[in-house]
């Protein structure tokens, strides 16, 4: 049986005995020298598609926190998105338009790191190359920039705002340069442009290297600082204590405007324009909150705080808007809130009655460039329909209209007491109306008795 797994040949006159391993090891090597020269072949394109996978970037981390605005939202409106004056970190670094403000956040520069003789510029350095992986874990792209070009943009830029900051606070800080950067109209647009979701640099790289350059002085703490320049949007009043982890100044603006109740957990809904709702019976006023979320419904009354409508404003709400979409999706206060507008508002009349209500300010111009404001921020933006901050509300206000006796009500209103000459004249045609049944009476009343 053995014998029959071994085959015999013959080779010049030679017998030979082989096995099936030694005819596999036979077929191997010579399978070998054919699979070889395949092999060097593609060595290239698999030296290439290694390459190539060592470049792509791990998925987003926790660590993201300064993103560049999605295409299908930044098309709509380019403009809102791009800084007006100023670059601030890597995104719109090098920009040409920028180039005469690089000056001024040089020269702001120089004051922070020559004001304290202590401090020398290796510390600064030390401190960005030190912690630079994690600066640049804070955006969302690859950061195409070599180390030292990164960390001098990062100290020049940061610098340049603390310097803003304090010059803001404190008198003896200012020079020409301030009087420059402090005239109205540029004043207001590096404001706008340092809320730009794009135009960020971490918030806690701010705080450290204020703190190195205050070794000699001290001022108010760096988040007090931010508050006050921003304090036209911190209507809520609310303390530092509540942005201890901020990641920036877009971050901040968001937490200033959002409300101190949580979301529930309610499916989406709907509801009718605010002409739809008014002709329903439903009233509108103006709600003494000082948190724009704080929308109240109660015995027929819709309670609103009062937003005002400026040139930047499309800009501040739409850079909200992106941040909640990239960064806190499933938890996104402003967008539930200019969806829920959006249902209120589908025209130039529904903006009307808000502004004769106190609701709106609008500064814009006409009642509808406030109207396609409200109708097109949330376009190409999605919410979560189990977790929408309204969906109480509309339910309310779905409810309260259902019922026939407050449209009835409403009609009687609007069509007969509307004004004092309609409520005059209706009240005259009801005493008219009154007499003559009792003239109708009293004369039914004579002749059955004279019967």
């Amino acid at each position: 049986m053995m014998m029959n797994s071994f085959k015999t040949s013959k080779e010049g006159g030679e017998e030979y005995i082989s096995s099936p391993i030694n005819d596999e090891m036979g077929a191997q090597e010579e399978g070998n020298t054919i699979i070889a020269p395949l092999m060097n072949k593609y060595d290239s394109l698999v030296t290439s598609i290694d390459r190539m996978l060592d470049e792509i970037e791990p998925s987003v981390t926790s660590e993201y926190c300064i993103y560049q605005v999605p295409q299908k939202i930044r098309k709509l409106n380019e403009e809102a998105y791009n800084p007006f004056v100023i670059s601030i970190g890597p995104f719109h670094h090098g920009d040409e338009r920028f180039r005469s403000m690089e000056v001024f956040k040089k020269r702001y520069f120089k004051k922070v790191v020559r004001r304290d003789d202590g401090v020398h510029l290796k510390k600064y350095i030390e401190f960005l190359k030190n912690c630079e992986a994690s600066i640049r874990q804070c955006y969302s792209e690859i950061i195409e920039m070599d180390s030292d070009e990164f960390v001098t943009m990062i100290l020049v830029d940061g610098c340049f705002i603390i310097e803003l900051l304090l010059r803001r606070y404190y008198m003896d800080f200012r020079d020409t340069d301030h009087s420059i950067l402090s005239a109205t109209r540029l004043s207001s647009d590096i404001r706008r442009d340092l809320l730009l979701l794009e135009n960020q640099i971490p918030f806690f790289v701010l705080k450290e290297i204020f703190n190195l350059a205050m070794t000699n002085f001290e001022p108010l703490p760096l988040l007090d600082l931010t508050l006050y320049f921003f304090e036209e949007y911190n209507r809520q009043q609310k303390p530092p204590a509540d942005f201890i982890s901020i990641k920036h100044f877009t971050d901040l603006i968001l937490i200033l405007h959002r409300p101190t109740s949580h979301k529930q957990v309610k499916e989406f809904k709907y509801t009718s324009s605010a002409i739809e709702l008014n002709e329903a019976g439903v009233k509108f006023t103006t709600g003494s909150s000082n948190c724009l979320l704080d929308i109240k419904f109660s015995d027929g009354v819709l309670e609103i705080p009062c937003i005002t409508l400026y040139d930047n404003t499309e800009s501040l709400i739409r850079n909200l808007m992106a941040l909640e979409l990239c960064h806190y999706p499933g938890n996104s206060y402003m967008i539930d809130y200019f969806f829920f507008m959006d249902f209120l508002l589908n025209t130039p009349k529904d903006v009307d009655l808000f502004i004769q209500n106190g609701i709106i300010e609008n500064w814009l111009g006409d009642s509808k460039q406030a109207a396609n404001l409200f109708n097109n921020v949330n376009k190409n933006c999605s919410i979560t329909s189990s977790n929408f901050y309204f969906s109480s509300l509309c339910e309310e206000l779905n409810a309260y209209c259902k019922v026939p006796r407050h449209t009835w009500k409403a009609i009687l209103k609007r069509d007969y007491f509307s004004s004092p000459w309609r409520t005059a004249s209706t009240s005259a045609a009801i005493v008219l109306l009154v007499l003559t049944f009792i003239q109708t009476v009293c004369s039914i009343l004579g002749v059955a008795k004279g019967n």
